[in-house]
Order: C-alpha cells, then structure tokens, then sequence
C-alpha cells in the first residue's frame, strides 16, 4: 500500500522553529541598538542649529543673544527630549521619558557657545558619558572654533 506524504513532520516544524528563535535572539538587540542610535541623532542637529544661530548672532552683534533673539526655531521638546535655553549661550537636551540607550529621564548633552566663538559639548548632571559616546560617539570630542579639540 503507497502512502501520499505531504506536509512537515513535527521535528522539521520545530527546528524551522528554533531557527526563528535563535535569529529574533540575536536581531531583537541590534534593532534596539539602532532604534536608541536613530533616537539620539535628533539632539546634537537641533544643538548644533543652535550653534550656527548664534556665531551668527556672535560674528553680527559682537554678543550672544538669548533664544529669542537668534534666527533659530527653538524647540521646547520633541518626542524624545526637551530642549532648555534659558541660560544664553547655553542649549541642552534632556531625555523626556524613560530610558534611550541606557541614559535616563532628564540626562543628556548641552553645547556652550561663549563669547570668543568657543563651542563645547558636555554631558548634564549625572549622565553617564559612556552611554552618551556610544549614541552619539563624536559630540563630546567635537572640534571647536579656532581649531581646539574639546
């Protein structure tokens, strides 16, 4: 008697399964990994229009203007960070909401502009640096005016 065989056996099905398990393993790490890095791409393009906005200011006035005063939108928040300009001169981004790439709620960066055309990137109070340089490697060692390394 010929039996027609059609379909998977139980054991292909599950090793096709097990494979599955094993790729989402190791894709579902790397997706957060860039989906964190895409995340954080958005802080340093709004610090450094700021920036730009006021060398402009700088190099028209001979001083720094407070965000009002500089041809620059400034955002107050995004859907991941809040920005604070109250200090002129100085721009910061903070995280809003939970955790992106292992810097917390209210932690981020800030850019300094200062009277001599002086940029420099820092990190607010209490966020760890190391995350910040593995989101964003090259903001903390960003080259400033004249050509210094900060």
């Amino acid at each position: 008697m010929l039996r027609n065989k059609k379909g998977f056996t139980l054991i292909e099905l599950m090793v096709v399964i097990v494979i599955i398990g094993i790729l989402a393993a190791l894709a579902i790490p790397k997706f957060t990994s860039a989906s964190d890095k895409a995340k954080w791409s958005e802080a340093p393009t709004v610090l450094a229009s700021y920036e730009n906005a006021q060398l402009a200011r700088l190099s028209e006035t001979n001083e720094l203007g407070a965000l009002t005063d500089l041809v620059f939108e400034p955002p107050t928040s995004s859907k991941w960070f809040t920005y604070d300009g109250t200090t002129t001169g100085t721009y910061s981004a903070a995280v809003k909401s939970g955790s992106i790439g292992g810097v917390e709620k209210d932690q981020g960066i800030q850019t300094v502009v200062d009277d001599a055309s002086k940029i420099t990137h820092s990190v607010l109070e209490g966020t760890d640096e190391n995350a910040i340089n593995k989101m964003i490697p090259n903001f903390l060692s960003a080259v400033e005016e004249g050509g210094e390394e900060g």
